[in-house]
Order: structure tokens, then sequence, then C-alpha cells
């Protein structure tokens, strides 16, 4: 429903800025240059916490994979957000081709994880879930439901903050911009939602 909701309110933007419109241009011509500095702090603060999160996220699943990396963590973390600032420094074109490989190749595993998983299903080779309450809980996991739903919530609200920068770069599209834009905006949201 946030996304949804997101998707909606960012289209309208890009329609109201077509020459790049995020929160903080937003929010100054709405509401002032005091709360446009509120949103471009709040801005930076998510930005940087994506990168960490992410960078983290992908150098554990890296170092998870391959054993003898353990003892790299810092320097590939190090490594991973230097590439991403280079790919920024470059322009909103440029980073946006060199991140378009990276994203297309995880989308794709994705779409390809999903798809054997619906054929195993089909063909009836997919171990069964073992059926509820089949299997004793200790008292002390009751509070895990909770905690896995708030760790969900917090994923996926990292998950969401792409999708301000659309509108942000809505310049960088192939003419008529705003409408390609708009597009590109509503695919990425059904992506990220599925």
């Amino acid at each position: 429903g946030l996304l949804a909701v997101l998707i909606l309110s960012y289209r309208q933007t890009i329609t109201a800025y077509p020459s790049a419109g995020g929160a903080y241009v937003v929010t100054k011509d709405n509401f002032g240059p005091r709360w446009a500095q509120l949103a471009g702090a709040a801005l930076m603060t998510d930005y940087v916490l994506t990168v960490a999160v992410s960078v983290t996220s992908g150098v554990a699943a890296l170092t998870t994979a391959f054993q003898p990396l353990q003892r790299l963590i810092l320097p590939l973390s190090l490594a991973a957000i230097a590439l991403i600032m280079w790919a920024n420094l470059r322009g909103v074109r440029e980073s946006g081709r060199i991140f378009a490989v990276p994203t297309y190749l995880f989308v794709g595993s994705c779409a390809v994880m999903l798809l054997v998983g619906l054929a195993r299903l089909a063909s009836g080779h997919l171990d069964p879930i073992p059926a509820a309450g089949t299997a004793p809980l200790p008292p002390a996991t009751a509070s895990v439901g909770v905690l896995l739903v708030l760790h969900a919530f917090a994923a996926g609200c990292t998950a969401l903050t792409g999708v301000e920068a659309i509108s942000n770069g809505v310049p960088a599209f192939r003419k008529p911009e705003a409408r390609n834009a708009r597009r590109t905006l509503v695919a990425m949201g059904m992506i990220l939602g599925s």
C-alpha cells in the first residue's frame, strides 16, 4: 500500500515538475526553504542509510558464499562504497547505464528463481512445507513473529528509497521525458511490488 501511494504521488510530481522535482524542490515550492531543508536532511540521511544497508547486505551475502572473503569484509564494503560513489559522480545518465547491468541481473535472477519454484510446484517436486502446529515452538519464539514483521517492514521501506530517484532524474530520459519517466516509475513499482 505504501509503495502504491508513493508511485501515484511521484507520477503526479513528474507531471508537475518535468524538469526534475524531488522532495527538496517540491517542498521548497510549496512550503518554503525551512521545510525544504528538513526534507533535504531527511533525504541525505536516507541515502546514507540506504547505501550502508545495501552494501552491508551485499558484502554479507558475498562473504557467506565465499568463506575465504570473511576476513575482507571491511575492505570489500569500502570498495563497494567507492564504486557507488564513482558511478554517481559520473552523472545521472552514466550512473544509470552503469547500474543497469547489475539491476537487470538481479531482477532476472529473481524472475528465474520464481519460475523454477513455480515449475517445481507444478511438477510436484517442491518440498512440502510442514503443516502449522506440527512442530512445537519454544515459548521464547512468540515475539519473533512481531520482530519478523518489523524487520520486513524496515527492509521494504529501505527498498522504497529508490522511488524518488526517477522524479529527480526526469531530464535524463528520452523524449518525451515526463511520459517515459512516468512509465519507468510504474514499471519499477510493479517489479518492486512483485
